[in-house]
């Protein structure tokens, strides 16, 4: 039952998704399309929170595909190649935006290379927090 209400969040989550996606959406239509970025990405939320909610609403619907999918989750293996699969993702962002504020800055673009060397800085510095805040936890 635990599980159940698990899904239950994440239902509420995609409806969320949804919601945050219109209001996107809405709100580049009345601005008048002034730029495309918030109508494209408010799109993408409503498609993400619809396909979520039919996932969602089909693991829900029959008892043997709830029990099939909890099982998923909660398998070590799963779990592992996800915990890995986020790190190399984070490792290899913060490689690739370090590399770009080297070239842009050895371009003399230095303008340019800021919000990368933000974006290295902000993520080693979450990373420092989500670090510490784990190593107390457990």
């Amino acid at each position: 039952m635990e599980f159940k209400k698990k899904m239950n969040q994440r239902f509420a989550i995609a409806v969320g998704y949804i919601l945050l996606g219109l209001a996107l959406v809405i709100a580049d239509i009345l601005k008048g399309f002034d730029n495309y970025f918030f109508f494209s990405f408010g799109f993408a939320l409503v498609i993400m929170g619809i396909a979520r909610l039919f996932r969602y609403r089909k693991i829900t619907k029959n008892e043997q595909t709830l029990r099939k999918q909890e099982l998923a989750e909660s398998d070590e293996r799963i779990r592992m190649i996800a915990e890995r699969a986020r790190s190399w993702c984070f490792s290899l962002s913060l490689i690739g935006a370090g590399m770009v504020v080297i070239v842009l800055n050895v371009m003399g673009k230095h303008d340019e290379a800021l919000p990368f060397a933000w974006y290295v800085c902000g993520m080693v510095v979450l990373y420092w927090i989500c670090w510490n805040i784990i190593r107390k936890k457990y």
